[in-house]
């Protein structure tokens, strides 16, 4: 069995020689929240608004946190490529619904070179960290899945006493699922924000129907407004 050293000079090899930047091409800003909507499913061209509003907020938020430790430091992302938006949960209470979302951002690295080395990384710059501290964070020991900091492939690295076929084999599963979720990702806010709701409304179609507008029960015209107040006919939105 072919074992890497498990000290921890040999983590930062495991980055620049073996993973190639899999967690930073693209990076993922992942932020989960919750989302309040009364009235069921009346006024949603004012909640998209709103829901559009809140993924920029959280968008420019990891932009602005993510800089050097230069002076002056220099921004890490621009805009992201992909917005995947996903409901995690959805409570019913009253006449609202209580969402729980989880919105993630695939940045490109300002720093990741052409062959996938990160230019500011200590093993590349002898020693003088220049990345964020949550980037700096990245790969700890003590961090858990889903806990800031956790590295599915310094973790295998770590528990398997740097057995490579396991690290390769981790670092095949981050990228794969990095893929997925780039794949399955929108290329605006607007169009994750329009997924979200039509997952929303076969929720409440399905789940919640006494949620659904007073206009469902006068049975519209294919042209008429949608009663859901998608701003679409009837026969392009519940219609269908």
């Amino acid at each position: 069995m072919n074992n890497l050293s498990t000290d921890t000079s040999s983590y930062s090899g495991i980055c620049t020689d073996l993973c190639k930047g899999k967690c930073c091409d693209p990076w993922w800003g992942i932020i989960s929240y919750i989302v309040k909507k009364d009235n069921g499913l009346l006024h949603l061209q004012s909640f998209r608004e709103e829901l559009i509003k809140g993924i920029r907020e959280r968008e420019q938020r990891i932009i602005d946190r993510y800089i050097t430790t230069e002076n002056p430091p220099r921004h890490l992302f621009k805009s992201p490529e992909r917005y995947n938006v996903s409901i995690e949960n959805i409570k019913v209470i009253g006449n609202s619904l209580h969402i729980n979302l989880r919105a993630m951002f695939a940045f490109r690295c300002q720093f990741l070179s052409e062959d996938k080395m990160c230019t500011i990384h200590p093993a590349i710059t002898g020693g003088n960290d220049l990345r964020p501290e949550h980037c700096a964070y990245l790969g700890s020991l003590d961090a858990r899945p889903d806990e800031r900091g956790y590295c599915r492939i310094i973790h295998t690295a770590a528990a398997s006493s740097g057995d490579i076929s396991k690290i390769k084999a981790a670092i095949e599963m981050e990228q794969g699922v990095s893929e997925r979720f780039y794949n399955e990702g929108c290329k605006s806010a607007e169009m994750a924000v329009d997924a979200v709701l039509e997952k929303l409304k076969e929720y409440v179609r399905e789940n919640a129907p006494q949620l659904l507008s007073i206009e469902t029960q006068k049975n519209p015209g294919r042209n008429d407004p949608c009663y859901c107040s998608s701003g679409r006919k009837f026969k392009k939105c519940h219609g269908m």
